[in-house]
């Protein structure tokens, strides 16, 4: 388990993971007050403090978490303001949006790979398997926008607080499971290539 949570992929995650501090605020707070505004609030108040600590801290802030918390601070201030919590609902998909936009690059997952999966996969596979976040991202972003305004308040809170989180772990744990699995195939099939070669 420690291996897992010390892989490359995990440690490039964590700051895209980190903003669901807020969100699992904001969710267990909506389920047990029924109040979007008390919710948003402590949201709001758990992404700043987030922040505020890297800064004094020292560490460096990426361009992501900028962004994240400029989405929580407008879209919140917008929900108190206007008493309106479908800025709250939309601020959601707009994160989600805009980090899969961020991965769409070809093979951006590469960089956060052993080199024995890079020299192994092709261009087309790795392409593949890193087109998968993205396109998990924009799901994640209209489901948000169909359950917030279509079913009930208990129904979105169950999806940002369970299924919003959850959904980039299952996909590791898939792709890590299926890119080892299929790494180690193919080298036992140049292995066996080989030695029929030899032979």
């Amino acid at each position: 388990m420690l291996k897992l949570l010390n892989y490359p992929l995990v440690q490039a995650l964590k700051p895209m993971l980190a903003d669901l501090a807020s969100t699992i605020f904001f969710a267990a707070l909506l389920a047990t007050s029924g109040n979007v505004y008390i919710a948003t609030g402590v949201g709001i108040a758990v992404g700043v403090t987030q922040f505020a600590i890297q800064r004094i801290r020292k560490q460096p802030v990426v361009t992501m978490q900028w962004m994240s918390l400029l989405l929580v601070v407008v879209f919140g201030t917008l929900t108190l303001y206007f008493h309106d919590p479908r800025f709250v609902m939309v601020k959601f998909t707009v994160g989600k949006l805009a980090i899969g936009a961020a991965m769409i690059k070809p093979n951006w997952m590469s960089r956060y790979l052993p080199q024995i999966v890079t020299e192994t996969l092709s261009k087309l596979e790795l392409t593949l398997y890193s087109a998968m976040w993205p396109v998990m991202m924009f799901g994640l972003a209209a489901a948000n926008l169909y359950i917030g305004f279509t079913m009930s308040q208990a129904a979105w809170i169950f999806f940002l607080g369970v299924i919003t989180p959850a959904a980039p772990w299952v996909l590791f744990g898939l792709q890590f499971l299926t890119i080892r699995m299929h790494v180690r195939s193919i080298i036992r099939g140049r292995m066996a290539a080989a030695t029929v070669a030899a032979e």
